[in-house]
């Protein structure tokens, strides 16, 4: 995101941001910038002490005087008269021990009524600059909720803007509040070196621990705001009700323009779905699948239109409480899947393929219960049905009616690319080689896109390129902890396109590739703390939209383009990189229903 020159400061924090959302905090931090002061806390214990003499300086006290001036008093009184009224003495200017800064800044909120509404954008706003003053010091910025138990929290994603905009209470702040976090500071045992309280009619014993006291309260006409801060002295602006649009996102946590389906029509719709594996997403675009908690199968979920009014189409899709699922798959709009049945593989829901004999370990290694998902591609053609499916150990291997034929070994990646076309990339003679092939058939030649060395990963982007040559990937090589990704596009091939270096902590789950958007190719990332998710793109990292519960699993799919991510607690959320929207926010966390709605043994 390009920011101007006058946001750059905090351009950490505003790429959280939607642009439409800039312009209301630029007049914010624009205005309470300057009043906030220098920060304190630099020398612990309060004056600094001196250490010994630095250097010699025409003022300063006279008990400070040269000895050789106070000779010249006694010998020739009238030249040191004539000496001082010229400011020509010369005085010992002590040299001062260094000391370091106090390295804690805490800003206590109050989330009761006096300050719902736009005085929690100054909330915002506040918390931006005072991470910029932590930074900018060397310090630590950490933030709690008056009303709330004694608990401080880290300023490190849109996830603590949500929590923040969360802690909404009907109860004003009083002397208990204060008092609690008064002794629970001073149990820490931690110097402070700020500490600021932001609100509306706060505890006038507050200033016995605080630093910085800030009142927040609406004008009489309604038409401004007034920040006041006590830190001293007292400054005052007055601030410009924001544009009611923007100011009603962001207080309601959609910070990137996410779009929400009608809670009240969602919310009775879709059972309780298993953390442990992640979601499923159409190649078309329009179903995702998660798999049940509390019975044998999946819940189908149809995405709903931009401007849909009526109730979301959910499905529950079964198979017998004996078999065990190992692969799941779309296609067009129908779920299929692997199922294992001690000795036997049925193929539930796949028009064409019967129940086949399990293969042998040494065939392929098939566990039942494992973390995710085996990745599988079902192709339909005129002439031939196959369900392409890579192991455990990186072999693949296709079913044609029930015949196993095995394609590869040291298989690093299996994704559909369009319709008729999987992809696949397998570590061959110390090369990394890429293939693609369709229901009728594998293609024999493959396309080297770079050195095997290092490679734990591949990704690969979903076009039609690949029915020719190589269609863009993504090869991982990890460098001091951080992922190193280098992209070879179907304009660059054989040729590295760009190299990508991420942050600490971030990690790519997929490669988009944009039809009539310059043909680009970006990686869709994971942040550190389990509540973002961004996209690498034109050489920039911007972040697409960040939950308020930690991520458990998420998807991506190349030829939709969708994201899918489940939180801990149990929300699904549906992102589309192309439209730069959410397509589906929705708990999946209700009780199952007596009924079986579309059961299959």
């Amino acid at each position: 995101m390009q920011l101007p020159e006058a946001l750059q400061p905090w351009r950490h924090w505003l790429q959280w941001f939607a642009p439409q959302h800039l312009p209301l905090f630029a007049d914010l931090l624009g205005r309470l910038n300057p009043v906030l002061g220098p920060l304190r806390g630099m020398q612990q214990g309060g004056v600094p002490e001196p250490d010994g003499v630095g250097d010699l300086q025409r003022r300063g006290p006279y008990e400070r005087l040269l000895s050789s001036e106070w000779l010249l008093a006694d010998e020739v009184p009238d030249e040191f008269m004539r000496r001082a009224v010229g400011g020509e003495h010369m005085f010992l200017a002590p040299q001062y021990r260094a000391r370091e800064a106090n390295r804690l800044i805490i800003v206590l909120f109050d989330a009761g009524p006096l300050q719902l509404g736009t005085a929690r954008l100054v909330h915002i706003a506040l918390l931006m600059l005072l991470a910029r003053r932590a930074e900018e010091a060397g310090a630590q910025l950490r933030w709690g909720i008056l009303q709330g138990a004694p608990v401080l929290h880290e300023f490190d994603s849109p996830a603590q803007l949500k929590r923040l905009l969360k802690a909404r209470t009907y109860e004003s702040v009083a002397p208990a509040h204060w008092q609690a976090w008064h002794e629970w500071l001073a149990a820490q045992g931690e110097t402070v070196g700020e500490c600021w309280v932001v609100g509306q009619r706060l505890p006038k014993d507050a200033t016995q621990t605080c630093t910085h006291r800030v009142q927040v309260q609406r004008s009489l006409d309604g038409h401004s705001l007034s920040f006041e801060l006590q830190a001293g002295s007292l400054r005052r602006v007055l601030l410009p009700m924001p544009d009611e649009g923007p100011a009603v996102q962001l207080l309601k946590g959609q910070f990137d323009d996410e779009v929400q389906a009608p809670p009240s029509k969602l919310a009775r719709a879709v059972p309780r779905v298993a953390l442990t594996l992640p979601p499923v997403i159409s190649s078309a675009g329009n179903h995702v699948a998660l798999r049940l908690l509390d019975e044998s199968g999946m819940v189908v979920i149809k995405l709903p239109h931009k401007n849909q009014k009526k109730s979301l189409e959910v499905r529950r899709r079964l198979w017998g409480k004996h078999q065990r699922v190992l692969s799941t798959t779309f296609h067009h709009r129908s779920l299929g899947a692997v199922l294992s049945d001690n000795d036997s593989l049925t193929f539930w829901n796949i028009p064409g393929m019967a129940t086949v004999d399990k293969p042998t370990r040494e065939q392929l290694q098939l566990p039942p219960g494992t973390a995710t998902f085996l990745p599988s591609v079902w192709l339909h053609s005129q002439n031939s049905v196959r369900v392409y499916l890579l192991d455990s150990q990186g072999r693949l291997a296709y079913w044609k009616a029930r015949q196993l034929c095995r394609v590869a070994d040291d298989v690093l990646s299996l994704v559909q690319v369009d319709p008729m076309t999987i992809a696949y990339v397998r570590s061959e003679g110390g090369q990394i080689v890429a293939y693609s092939g369709s229901a009728d058939g594998l293609r024999a030649n493959g396309h080297a896109v770079g050195s095997a060395e290092g490679v734990s990963q591949v990704l690969l982007a979903a076009n039609f390129y690949w029915r020719q040559y190589c269609g863009g990937c993504a090869l991982l090589t990890t460098q001091n902890g951080h992922q190193s990704w280098r992209v070879v596009t179907h304009e660059s091939f054989p040729a590295k396109h760009e190299q990508i270096d991420l942050a600490p902590g971030w990690k790519a789950i997929g490669l988009h590739h944009a039809f009539g958007q310059g043909q680009l190719y970006s990686l869709v990332l994971l942040g550190p703390n389990q509540h973002s998710v961004g996209l690498y793109v034109e050489g920039q990292q911007r972040n697409l939209f960040t939950t308020s519960a930690p991520i458990a699993r998420a998807s991506f799919c190349p030829m939709s383009g969708l994201i899918a991510v489940l939180t801990t607690d149990r929300e699904l959320l549906v992102y589309s990189v192309a439209e730069r929207a959410m397509r589906l926010q929705v708990m999946c966390n209700h009780a199952p229903q007596l009924t079986q709605e579309g059961a299959n043994a």
